[in-house]
Order: structure tokens, then C-alpha cells, then sequence
């Protein structure tokens, strides 16, 4: 079954509906920190699609644009927040993908490794780099 996305705050959370269980109907399965707020700014939004495994979220607007919003992972070297002088341990990166057209985008899904955009004329194939 497929899940849902619910802003609470200012974060994204995404909820997986259960039909079997009994009192349970649904269940918190991940959440995208900040999300919420991104996508409350983003006027051209059409659709919005996170992977099977959670690892990213990407909303795509009505023409052209893709924006990649990654979970956050641990940095490799030392880094400290300027405005707060604390050591920073993970840190979520984030992409913008143009397309090169300017038709409308009539679809749009996501998979662990790949998104998929439909326009009137072309399917495009945005490779999501898995990180090691």
C-alpha cells in the first residue's frame, strides 16, 4: 500500500497505512527534517516523491525543475557550526536537477536509485547517487 506524507511543523512525515492491523492504521516510518517548511515555499510544485528506502525526497515543480532533498549523513572531516561554535556530525545535502525542456511534467516517481519525469514529449532518467 502506498504511504503518505504530512507535514507537521516543520518537518515531513511519512506514514504507512495498514489494513490488517487491528487499532493500529497507520505507522510513522520515516521523517524528513525540514521538509515541511521547503516544500510550504515551493509555489510551482506539482508533485512530491520520496525513495522506497527513505534515503531522499525530491518535489518537482511544474516545469523543468527537480529539487533533491537527502536524509542526513555523517560528515567525514571535522565540522563546526559558525554561528553556534558546536561540531557538526551529520549534514542532509540537497540538488537541483533543470531539465532541458520546457514542456510540462506530467509525471514523476522515485526509486531507491532513480527518479523518473514524464513530460509531453520525453521521459527523463535523473540518476540519485547513492552515498557510501
Amino acid at each position: 500500500m502506498p504511504c503518505f506524507c504530512l507535514r507537521h511543523d516543520v518537518d515531513a512525515l511519512l506514514w504507512q497505512p495498514h489494513s490488517s492491523k487491528q487499532g493500529e492504521m497507520w505507522e510513522h516510518i520515516a521523517t524528513f527534517n525540514a521538509l515541511g517548511y521547503v516544500q510550504a515555499s515551493k509555489r510551482d510544485k506539482k508533485f512530491f516523491a520520496c525513495a522506497p528506502n527513505h534515503s531522499y525526497a525530491a518535489l518537482c515543480e511544474c516545469l523543468r525543475r527537480v529539487f533533491i532533498y537527502r536524509q542526513p549523513a555523517p560528515v567525514c572531516t571535522v565540522l563546526y557550526n559558525r554561528k553556534e561554535g558546536r561540531q557538526v556530525g551529520q549534514v542532509a545535502k540537497q540538488q537541483v536537477a533543470s531539465l532541458e525542456t520546457n514542456d510540462p511534467i506530467l509525471g514523476f516517481q522515485a526509486t531507491n536509485e532513480r527518479l523518473f519525469v514524464l513530460t509531453t514529449r520525453n521521459l527523463f532518467l535523473i540518476k540519485v547517487k547513492t552515498e557510501n
